[in-house]
């Protein structure tokens, strides 16, 4: 009598937690629902993952105001064999879930990021200082303040990120402050932070209005973009009108788009200021000013 051969299926563990961690992508109330053990299931995927599922994961970790995902999501953060976007990612999930959790389970890690910091791997300080952005966290304020001049560019913009998700109304005054002694491209990170100081709004304007008559254009460029973001209804036209002489294409065509956005009841006596652009050495202005003077009348206009 033969003896019968038994089949042995192997036990992928982890095919298993991958499918699971796939299962959850598409199935965020399971997710919530299943709580800490779904928790425990994303963190062990971490580890078996391809880049794709990872970044995904990370992305998911950071929906949950849960203290176990703070060091899995630092842990990944200050690994250099992760790619930078895997790091950044995780970065940008701990400044979303540290002011989701107690202070007691941050403690560690502020002074962890604090240390950081001073890493020689810019890519390190700059994510570190990302981190710590995140609403209250006064503790990283002065570290922050002293990112502000570090030697990489990229530190220095993460920094004044992480001052203005703070979201201390006080630091308004110092990044306004930084505006007259930055760097250029530190002024344009700068410009385009203000406006999350939300109790700001005039003083932003008036910031950006100096700044339409800075001598270099991406500075004005950069002023108009954030002035129109800051002011709502309350839409500055002689402003708009003033970028339609700008010597920068890139402004006079910003404007124009801007001015177009607003209800044509507004616009009846800008007409002689867009005309002019109608002979701009420019097509995309010239086609932009003909869609500004019939927006104007809503119709047909006599060009």
């Amino acid at each position: 009598m033969k003896r019968s051969i038994e089949k042995v299926i192997p036990f992928n563990s982890e095919g298993r937690v991958l499918s699971k961690a796939r299962g959850y992508l598409n199935a965020m109330d399971q997710l919530l629902q299943d709580g800490g053990r779904a928790i425990n299931l994303l963190i062990k995927a971490l580890d078996v993952a391809e880049n794709d599922l990872k970044l995904k994961i990370i992305l998911m970790l950071g929906t949950m105001a849960d203290a176990q995902v703070v060091w899995p999501l630092y842990n990944i953060m200050s690994d250099g064999r992760q790619n930078d976007s895997l790091r950044h990612a995780a970065a940008v999930q701990l400044s979303l879930v540290g002011g989701l959790v107690a202070t007691s389970d941050t403690e560690a890690l502020v002074e962890s990021l604090i240390a950081d910091l001073m890493h020689q791997d810019a890519t390190m300080r700059a994510n570190a200082a990302f981190a710590l952005g995140w609403e209250g966290n006064q503790r990283a304020v002065p570290h922050l303040v002293e990112a502000m001049c570090d030697a990489d560019i990229e530190v220095q913009q993460a920094a004044v990120s992480a001052l203005s998700n703070i979201r201390d109304e006080r630091l308004f005054s110092y990044l306004a402050d930084r505006l007259l002694r930055g760097s250029k491209e530190q002024k344009r990170c700068i410009l385009y932070h203000l406006g999350c100081f939300t109790s700001k709004q005039k003083e932003v304007v008036q910031i950006c209005a100096h700044y339409l008559s800075n001598m270099d254009a991406d500075l004005r460029y950069d002023a108009l973009v954030v002035l129109d973001a800051v002011s709502n209804k309350e839409k500055p036209i002689h402003l708009y009108l003033h970028c339609l002489k700008d010597t920068d294409v890139r402004i006079r065509e910003q404007a124009l788009v801007y001015l177009s956005g607003l209800d044509s009841r507004r616009l009846k006596g800008v007409e002689t200021c867009v005309r002019p652009l109608l002979k701009d050495l420019s097509p995309n202005i010239r086609q932009a000013a003909i869609r500004l003077l019939h927006h104007i009348y809503d119709g047909p206009a006599v060009l």
